[in-house]
């Protein structure tokens, strides 16, 4: 991977639905070239897919938190398997984290109401491998999936 592949991903990461043709434009290499890089670039695993970007104020889950989670961790994909299919109305795990340190995971969460955070731990603490947990709410994001949100 040279500086030409590494520049036709910083582009993608910002605009997944940028053309081949602009970014042969913005790059100073033919169309073409720019086809053949993404198709190797897919092919060997480096971009791995395309998605949206999701405006989640427009969805009404305008709160985003970060719960730390410490947990018995004899089957961490066990466990992690059980807090992912944990459904509350109005919550969304937009991701989950495996750590190391204090803690064992932190998920991302969106959620319209703090009360629909304090559904989601209730849910989760009932299973006996957690053992604890800690929530920071977000006050405002900066950076994230590689754009600025200021």
């Amino acid at each position: 991977m040279d500086e030409v592949d590494l520049r036709i991903v910083q582009l993608l990461e910002e605009n997944g639905r940028i053309s081949h043709e602009e970014i042969s434009k913005l790059l100073h290499i033919s169309r073409p070239a720019v086809h053949q890089r993404v198709a190797k670039l897919e092919k060997n695993g480096v971009i791995k897919g395309y998605r949206g970007i999701i405006d989640w104020r427009k969805l009404e889950q305008r709160l985003k938190v970060l719960i730390f989670v410490k947990a018995r961790c004899q089957d961490f994909k066990e466990i992690t398997a059980k807090i992912m299919d944990v459904q509350v109305p109005n919550v969304t795990i937009i991701e989950c984290q495996r750590l190391a340190g204090e803690w064992c995971m932190m998920l991302k969460v969106r959620a319209t109401a703090p009360e629909d955070i304090t559904n989601l731990i209730d849910e989760m603490v009932q299973y006996e491998e957690i053992l604890e947990t800690s929530t920071t709410f977000i006050l405002s994001t900066i950076y994230e999936d590689g754009r600025k949100e200021i």
